[in-house]
This record gives C-alpha cells, sequence and structure tokens, in this order.
C-alpha cells in the first residue's frame, strides 16, 4: 500500500497539470482573456478548480520528503554525490530553458521583466533571481531541500512523530502569514529581503517535506489502506471527499489549507483503484513536469500571452498550453538527455572524488 516510484511519478504528474490550472485559471478578474462563465458567487467557475492547484507543490513535497526518507534509510554511504548528480541535471533543464526563452523574451516579451540589465541576467541565470519567471522561485527551495536532505531524514527518524509534525507545522503557518501577511520588518536591504523571502518560502515548503517523511517512517498508508480494506465503493467515497475538498477550499480560499488538501489527495490516490489509461496520461505529464514548470509561465504571462488565450473557452486553454509545453520540452529533452547520460557517469559526482577534493581543502 506505499508509494512506488511508479506511484510518486503519478502523482508528480497530477502535480504539474495542478500548477498550469492554478497559474492559468486562478483568478476572479478575467477580463477578456477567457469566456467565464457560468459564475459561482463571485468567480468564474473554473477558479474554484484552479485554486485546488496551490496543493501542486504541496503534493510534489510531500512525493519528495518520502522518496527521501526511503533513500536515506536504505542508503549504504553518502548520498552527497546523488544529490548532487540530482541538481546538476535539474541545472541542465534550468539553462536550456533559460537559453531558449530568455532571449526570446527580450527581442519580444514584456518589457517590464526582460530589462536589459547584466546583473539581473546573471543572477537569473544562476537561478538565484526568479525575475524573468515567477515559478522559478521554486528552484532555490528545492536544491536547498535536496542537500538538506540527510540531515533532515536523521533527524526525523530520531523525533516523535507527532512532536515533529506539530513543529513543522507552526513553521508553516508562521513563514505563511510572513509571506503573504507580514508582520516582520526585515528592512529595505535588498540582500537581507531576498534572504528573509527565501526563508518564508522554506518554511511554507518544509512541512508536506516532512509529512511525506513521516508518512514514510510510519507505514501511514499502509495503516490507513488496512482500515479501508473492507470498505466497498472506496473509489465513490473517495471522489466524494475530493468534490468536498473543492467546496472547503471554495470557502477558504486560501493556500494555508494546501498541505491538508494535498494529503488528503494523496491518501485517496493510494485508496482508489486506477484506470491504466488515467495513469498512463499522468505518467506521460510526469516525464515532462520539469520543463513543463520551467516553462510554462513564459507562455501564459510574460510572452506568448496572447497566443496562450486565443482559444478563450478555458478546457482549450489549458489543452493548447499544455500542447505547446510539450511539443517544447521535446527539444529540450533532445538537448538534455545526452548531457543528463554524461553527468550520471562523471566520476566528477563520486563519492571518492568528492573525498579527495575536500581532503585537498583541508589540506
Amino acid at each position: 500500500m506505499e508509494l512506488s516510484k511508479s506511484d510518486s511519478s503519478v502523482l508528480k504528474g497530477a502535480a504539474i497539470l495542478m500548477m498550469v490550472m492554478l497559474h492559468l485559471f486562478a483568478r476572479k478578474e478575467v477580463g477578456d482573456l477567457y469566456f467565464a462563465e457560468p459564475f459561482i458567487r463571485d468567480a468564474p467557475w473554473v477558479y474554484y478548480l484552479a485554486i485546488m492547484g496551490d496543493a501542486c507543490r504541496q503534493i510534489y513535497l510531500f512525493v519528495t520528503g518520502y522518496a527521501f526518507y526511503l533513500m536515506v534509510t536504505n542508503a549504504n554511504g553518502p548520498l552527497l554525490g546523488k544529490n548532487l548528480k540530482r541538481i546538476a541535471k535539474l541545472y541542465v533543464n534550468f539553462w536550456v530553458v533559460f537559453l531558449i526563452f530568455v532571449p526570446i523574451g527580450m527581442m519580444i516579451g514584456d518589457e517590464r521583466v526582460f530589462t536589459p540589465d547584466i546583473g539581473r541576467f546573471v543572477l537569473s541565470f544562476l537561478g538565484i533571481s526568479n525575475a524573468y519567471n515567477g515559478a522559478w522561485w521554486f528552484l532555490r527551495v528545492y536544491v536547498i531541500l535536496v542537500l538538506l536532505s540527510p540531515v533532515l531524514i536523521r533527524f526525523i527518524k530520531r523525533q516523535p512523530s507527532f512532536l515533529l509534525l506539530a513543529c513543522s507545522g507552526v513553521l508553516f503557518v508562521f513563514g505563511h502569514f510572513q509571506r503573504y501577511r507580514p508582520f516582520l520588518d526585515v528592512g529595505d536591504n535588498p540582500v537581507v529581503a531576498d534572504i528573509a523571502n527565501l526563508c518564508w518560502l522554506l518554511a511554507t515548503s518544509q512541512f508536506s517535506f516532512v509529512i511525506g517523511a513521516v508518512f514514510s517512517k510510519e507505514k501511514l498508508l499502509t495503516r490507513i489502506g488496512n482500515v479501508f480494506a473492507n470498505v466497498r465503493y472506496k473509489n465513490v467515497l473517495c471522489l466524494s471527499v475530493l468534490a468536498a475538498l473543492v467546496v472547503f477550499h471554495g470557502m477558504v480560499q486560501s493556500s494555508i489549507v494546501a498541505p491538508f488538501n494535498s494529503t488528503v489527495m494523496i491518501v485517496a490516490y493510494t485508496l482508489m483503484s486506477k484506470r491504466k489509461v488515467v495513469t498512463n496520461v499522468l505518467l506521460y505529464f510526469s516525464k515532462h513536469s520539469t520543463n513543463i514548470w520551467l516553462m510554462h509561465m513564459f507562455f501564459y504571462l510574460t510572452i506568448f500571452p496572447d497566443i496562450t488565450f486565443a482559444p478563450k473557452y478555458p478546457v482549450l486553454i489549458f489543452l493548447w498550453l499544455l500542447l505547446m509545453c510539450i511539443a517544447v520540452s521535446y527539444v529540450v529533452r533532445f538537448i538534455t538527455n545526452p548531457l543528463h547520460r554524461i553527468i550520471e557517469r562523471s566520476s566528477v559526482f563520486s563519492r571518492r572524488a568528492i573525498a579527495e577534493h575536500q581532503l585537498m581543502k583541508s589540506s
């Protein structure tokens, strides 16, 4: 009943579709972007589905924490080399997308975003700034979590799970309010403000990572599965729960509930019987999920918004944006796959090479 590697990929595929839905349609004022009718209360019908997408990051982090707990627990030695390879391959994708879209943006994109500033360019290229693409803020957070994962997981293994979840939840709430309704003044220094913002983003990201690790540690999915083992019509029950989440989130329109929503979604997924066609579709999108994350905002916001929203109907816009992202993703994969293989075979990230480098620095 625990999550398999395939399950994790399916959930990542679902998460990326939710992200696209969130960024396209989580708005109450749509102007003439698309046909918004019918309205429910003060918002288009698609808005209520779109805001469920704020669970996308939390689903991904849950799966990451879950997987890293297993990886660290079963590791025979240090994981630094594997983690550096993971980061290197992510940066390869990031740089290829960067070099495709940023020059285009400089020529035809939003001039307020693509300003001819060398400092802005360098910081963005290094992944330190997300000035060209707002979705890139997650890059730094993910890299930090990956690098800290061995320490975090060992800490999670030693501490009582309930206490961990309570402390992590408090930190999440603190980070959420500091990000959206700040009550601590960090001053006007841009470097200090950037570091503080990174801290708030880490605070709002670590909770689902911890939840995933605790689920793995305590085998909670198996325990929950055993409780529902003899329940009939589990699919109907789970779909009803997911529908209730949509209603609940429509009433509580804040991403503070995203960790709760994402956890319920993942539990529902594990309990349901899945049709192979559904899992295959989600696995397909999972293979392109990194590239979709890195590039989708260029299409709908800063370079090609007119093209993206041309179909006018939400379902068609959603499919059209995915089609454009997937098409470019194949180009990106054509470039990155050979580079990924080189990184995977490289001895630079081997345990011996890292140890020798550390020895040279200490001498």
